[in-house]
């Protein structure tokens, strides 16, 4: 199926020569007069393989015919990690090279979407916003709360996040997966 490259987002699956690449980031660039430029880092589901390639506008791409079917991180198992299908409870296990770049969102029983390509699970993808429990800070300093400053935070799955000040060990954060940004905590 072909697609406009003003059209591609991330998690995109393409189809770039013999194989299947997902986009792990986009990037635009307009200067002045003429066209547009658009940047992707993608990465090769098969191999792992990073590389990054730019369009002009109005190019098109061909994007992969997959399905997003409702599923859940299980566990993990050494190299491997089981997601299970809602509509059927079928196990799968990927390979630490399919799910590298979010591992550290990753927590048991966490609801995701699975990317289905032919019949085979070739990727996951995260919700947008995820609750996390911060796990290890540094008390703010009293007279720091008269500007918007932030510290560093341990959340449960070991990322190191950025929070405001006012957060404390064992608040819930919601944590923008694809930003690595936090919207604040939750009550």
């Amino acid at each position: 199926m072909k697609i406009d490259v003003s059209e591609v987002k991330r998690w995109t699956i393409l189809k770039v020569g013999d194989g299947l690449w997902r986009v792990a980031d986009t990037s635009h660039m307009h200067k002045g007069r003429g066209s547009a430029t658009y940047g992707f880092k993608i990465k090769n589901i098969q191999t792992g393989q990073v590389k990054e390639i730019t369009h002009k506008s109005g190019t098109t791409l061909e994007s992969a015919d997959v399905a997003y079917k409702n599923g859940q991180y299980l566990y993990c198992g050494g190299d491997t990690y089981t997601f299970m299908e809602f509509d059927t409870s079928e196990l799968y296990e990927l390979s630490e090279d399919l799910v590298s770049d979010i591992i550290d969102y990753m927590k048991e029983n966490m609801d995701l979407f699975l990317v289905i390509y032919e019949g085979a699970v070739i990727g996951v993808v995260l919700p947008e916003i995820v609750v996390y429990e911060v796990t290890d800070t540094m008390p703010g300093v009293k007279g720091d709360r008269s500007q918007a400053g932030t510290k560093p935070a341990t959340i449960e799955t070991w990322l190191v996040v950025e929070v405001p000040l006012y957060i404390e060990n064992g608040d819930k954060v919601e944590v923008n997966t694809s930003t690595n940004q936090v919207r604040g905590r939750v009550k």
